[in-house]
């Protein structure tokens, strides 16, 4: 069985802009599971365990639909948590522009999964990417709320959908690209 999600892949300049926060809040705090910089990405749909075909599957899907779309142009937001910043459990970053076409996206993306078997998510899609997950008994929160960071990249296309797996080793998960589909450009 394989650990399977959909990703919208992040670029380069926003990996390293969020790498970078995370480094600003993990000296702030104590007691948070961070994302690996080469990790992060915008999850469209997580699959669960899923066998062979069921993995191939649900490429074949993601590339009928995802062809369809636009790559969706979009701007990273401000920090925020689930549930809550008062009450953290999942620290993650939004999107300020854009979260309508990602949102547009990933419904393609799900209608195209049921279509070929998958049931529904488990949960409604909110755009976001995961910085760290918090541990019980963690420290520093209270920063979260005041923090004040530097302007993130300028809107940008994302471009790359994936079909990932997801292995867990001591050092951390590891994501491998089981399938990747390149998004047609934006509409103008």
């Amino acid at each position: 069985m394989v650990r399977t999600f959909v990703a919208l892949l992040i670029p380069p300049g926003w990996a390293a802009h969020l790498g970078s926060l995370s480094a600003d809040l993990s000296a702030r705090t104590r007691g948070l599971s961070w994302v690996k910089p080469e990790n992060l990405h915008v999850t469209l749909r997580f699959l669960g365990n899923l066998d062979e075909d069921a993995v191939v599957r649900a490429g074949v899907s993601v590339a009928e639909s995802a062809a369809r779309v636009a790559a969706p142009a979009a701007r990273l937001g401000p920090l925020s948590a689930f549930p809550n910043l008062a009450r953290p459990r999942v620290l993650w970053v939004g999107l300020s522009e854009g979260e309508a076409d990602v949102a547009a996206l990933a419904a393609a993306v799900d209608e195209g999964l049921r279509g070929s078997g998958f049931g529904p998510p488990d949960r409604p899609f909110r755009a976001h990417v995961t910085l760290a997950r918090v541990k019980e008994g963690a420290r520093g929160l209270e920063t979260l709320r005041d923090a004040v960071f530097r302007e993130p990249p300028p809107r940008t296309p994302l471009d790359r959908v994936a079909v990932m797996k997801s292995d867990l080793h001591p050092s951390g998960s590891r994501y491998t690209a089981v399938q990747e589909v390149r998004l047609r450009p934006p509409d103008r």
